[in-house]
Formats: structure tokens, sequence, C-alpha cells
């Protein structure tokens, strides 16, 4: 009975139609003076071919409900009834529609969630390098201040990185485009780095450097991450820092990196054989650089020979640029 009654309300509108119909046939009857047994005869004979189609539809439409009633709520799009007409297959598709997006939303924060859980992990073990340095450093007395200020900023780099990495999803909504001189920004980020160049007596050099439109504070997270890999790799001479055609090369003399490497090094994760032997790589910050530097208008690449140094290429969107 309920779902009759439900029936019932939903064809509102087509009792409303009848009675209406009702109403102008029997005004007609009245009006035309025409014997009432006409209007009668109408009524059956529109009642023989209405009751039949409308039991049918009645049928049909407690069927449908009875069915969506059955639907198992962990898969209700594989099971739901036939559309019937043009705007039931309409609203199925939009259903089907927003389920997909719904489920490539999820996934994509599983994904999202699962990056987090395993760069957090290459992260943490990073860290204990540095920590147990500083612990050593601090259980000799007298206690060392230049090494253990040297670990304190390592340590600090590295927790910047992985709060610039929880920020990463976000890039496009954090950018302040701007023109940007680039020679006092990358000069800026040598001497951030100073420890990491002084400890090993590596000489930094910095050409002049154009002005670009970018964002200072990306640019910068580019530019530390490739100055402290050119630091951690480089044991002699020295990193220098130029622009070349349409692009802003850092270069190092250090050990090189293995050519079966290059094509994955800014592959999430990947440290490479270098990575592997210094034990101190996570292989986040290649991988986090490149992605930034798309989100820009920049790209990434790199050239490299074993034991002769590594250039990387940062191209710029412009071909031309006013000098400082």
């Amino acid at each position: 009975m309920r779902k009759l009654a439900a029936y019932l309300r939903a064809r509102t509108i087509v009792w409303l139609v009848l009675l209406v119909v009702l109403i102008l046939a029997a005004g007609l009857t009245f009006l035309e003076n025409l014997p009432q047994v006409a209007l009668l005869d109408g009524v059956v004979i529109g009642a023989a071919v209405l009751v039949p189609l409308l039991a049918l539809d009645a049928w049909r439409w407690c069927t449908q409900l009875s069915q969506l009633q059955h639907v198992p709520a962990d898969d209700p799009l594989g099971h739901l009834p036939a559309a019937a007409d043009a705007k039931e297959r309409r609203y199925q598709q939009l259903i089907t529609a927003q389920n997909q997006a719904r489920a490539a939303a999820q996934a994509k924060a599983a994904r999202q969630t699962q990056s987090l859980s395993d760069n957090f992990a290459l992260w943490s073990h990073q860290m204990k390098t540095p920590l147990a340095a500083l612990d050593l450093l601090l259980q000799v007395p007298p206690v060392k201040i230049a090494p253990a200020r040297t670990e304190l900023k390592r340590i600090d780099r590295y927790v910047q990185m992985m709060l610039t990495y929880i920020k990463f999803n976000d890039v496009n909504r954090d950018l302040v485009l701007q023109p940007t001189p680039l020679t006092p920004l990358v000069n800026q980020v040598v001497r951030d780095l100073a420890d990491l160049f002084i400890e090993k007596n590596l000489a930094v050099k910095v050409d002049p450097l154009p002005t670009v439109v970018t964002d200072s504070q990306w640019l910068r997270f580019i530019f530390e991450q490739l100055l402290t890999n050119a630091a951690k790799y480089t044991a002699t001479g020295g990193v220098h820092v130029y622009a070349k055609g349409d692009a802003v090369v850092v270069a190092d003399t250090g050990i090189g990196i293995a050519a079966s490497d290059l094509p994955r090094l800014f592959e999430p994760g990947f440290s490479g054989y270098n990575g592997r032997m210094n034990q101190k790589a996570s292989g986040l910050g290649l991988s986090m650089s490149q992605t930034i530097a798309e989100k820009l208008g920049l790209k990434l690449s790199i050239q490299s020979q074993v034991g002769r140094g590594t250039q990387v290429f940062i191209h710029l969107a412009q071909q031309s640029w006013p000098s400082e």
C-alpha cells in the first residue's frame, strides 16, 4: 500500500489533468444540453482505455521503486534498474559521472596520503644522521660549537624541506609572480648554505644573472636544492652559477652522475648510485624542484659526466632578459 500511495503522489499531475478533463466534459454536456448518458458513456470508454494503461504504469513504477530499495549501498551503480526514458537515463549519467569524480578524488587523496607517508619515512631516516652527529658532539666536552651549529643548520634545512613538501600540493594557491632579480636571490642562498661550502673549502662563483618574472619563494627553494646537492657531491673545486642561453646553470666539479641514473633523477624517492653511496639522500629534492619549476613555467634538465661534474639547467620561459 505504501508503494501505491507513493505512486499516486508521484502522478499527481495526471490526476489533476483527468479531473480537469472530466469537469470540462461535464460542463460541455450541461451547456450543450446533451443527455447525461453521453457523459457516462465517455467516462466508461475513457476508463476502459486509461485504467489498463495506468495499471501498467503503476506496476512498472512500483517495480522500479522496489528494485531501487534493494540496491546494495556498496555498489549502487551496478544494480540500478534500466532507465525507462531519456530523463532517467540523464539522471543515471549524472550520478555515474559524479560517482566517478568522487572515486577519482578518493584515489588521488589515497595516493597523496601514501606518498606523504613514504616521504615522511625517507625524511625521518635522513634526519637521523645530523641528530646522531649532534648527540655525539654534545656527549664529548668541551662542546665544539662550529660542528654543532653545522648539524643544527642541516636539521633546519631538512625541517624546512618537509614543511615545503607539506605545502607542495597547494603551490598554485601560494604563487606570487613578480619581477625577481636572480643575482641577489642566489647570493642569499649561497650565504645561507655557507657552512656546507666552508666545510669542504669549496669556491662559489655567481655571475651576473637576469631579472625574471617568477615567485621568489619557490624559485629560492629550487636553488637551495640544487646548491645543496652541488655541495654534497663535490669534494674539491667549487660551484659556478651563470646564465647561458635560455637557462640559468648551476655547475659543480663534483663526482658526477652515472648515465644510467640521469633519466630517473626527477622521480620521487630516486636517489641513484650517488645517493645510495652517500646515505644522506632522500630522493625528494630534485623531484619537488622539477614539479615546482613546471608550475612556475620553468623546466630542469641535467648534464653530467662521472668524475667531471654536473650542470643543472633551469630553463626559463623568457628567451631574453634585461641584465642586472
